[in-house]
């Protein structure tokens, strides 16, 4: 296993610079402890995220968890990680939109084995990542399109607030859809009864769960966690008539129901 091939490894220097846009408009500055969920086989978000911080405030530790090994994290792995991302042709026009001036000499230092970023790979279930007690005190937690994939999302959502230290941050970008048909999926998948979908996609890998944008913005005020900025991407019009939606979802706000993706920021109250 490796990381992703360059073409598709850069496109943590899209990813990064739109999770800092939004936290430095929120008023975050820096964190010394960060989790990653669900990276994939994107090293590169994790490695700029290290980056940033580590100019900012020095020792950062990265940890990125999955319940699934999609890569290898090692010396080697991270040194072509830096290498790609340098090389990348869209990564001078990235660099003046990150708070770092210095990214690209951090970078070459990473690149060339003379700096190594703490940076940590667990796949685990989310239990045993909370009783290896490494990840406690997290002062920001990210994801990338990887909540809409958790089938048990309230025990993911209390297990990673619970994780965060009191004024720890959040940013998530949470796609609403399945990535591949983003189209229609996103609304379609509502057609369901909670049975019927259960019994289709209990057991599908990848399989996206049905909470939608207010659910998730409801869950976390009501378990500790202000929300800043919620940013959503939404449709002109549904795609179905809304009579075909089932009952559990037909009752939804119209803005709801149209959105296909959400951009979260947020803060653990004190």
């Amino acid at each position: 296993m490796h990381v992703y091939p360059r073409k598709t490894q850069t496109q943590a220097l899209n990813r990064c610079p739109n999770h800092y846009r939004q936290l430095s408009a929120a008023g975050f500055c820096t964190a010394d402890k960060i989790l990653e969920a669900g990276p994939g086989r994107n090293v590169g978000t994790s490695l700029l995220m290290w980056a940033l911080n580590h100019s900012r405030g020095g020792a950062v530790t990265v940890i990125l968890w999955d319940v699934f090994p999609n890569m290898v994290v090692d010396a080697n792995a991270v040194k072509e990680a830096a290498r790609d991302l340098l090389d990348s042709p869209v990564f001078r026009d990235v660099q003046k939109a990150l708070p770092d001036d210095r990214m690209d000499q951090t970078l070459g230092a990473i690149a060339r084995g003379e700096l190594l970023p703490d940076i940590r790979y667990r796949v685990q279930p989310l239990p045993e990542l909370i009783t290896a007690g490494e990840a406690n005190g997290v002062t920001l937690v990210y994801s990338q399109a990887a909540i809409e994939h958790i089938w048990n999302v309230a025990d993911f959502w209390r297990a990673i607030i619970g994780l965060t230290s009191p004024g720890g941050w959040h940013s998530h970008c949470i796609d609403l859809a399945d990535h591949g048909r983003r189209e229609s999926n996103y609304i379609e998948m509502l057609e369901w009864s909670p049975l019927g979908y259960w019994l289709t996609m209990r057991f599908v890998p990848g399989a996206i769960n049905r909470w939608r944008a207010c659910t998730h913005l409801e869950f976390l005020a009501r378990n500790g966690l202000k929300i800043l900025c919620a940013t959503r991407e939404a449709r002109e019009t549904l795609p179905i008539p809304r009579s075909r939606i089932n009952r559990a979802f037909r009752s939804l706000d119209e803005l709801d129901l149209r959105t296909t993706a959400l951009d979260l920021v947020t803060v653990k109250a004190e």
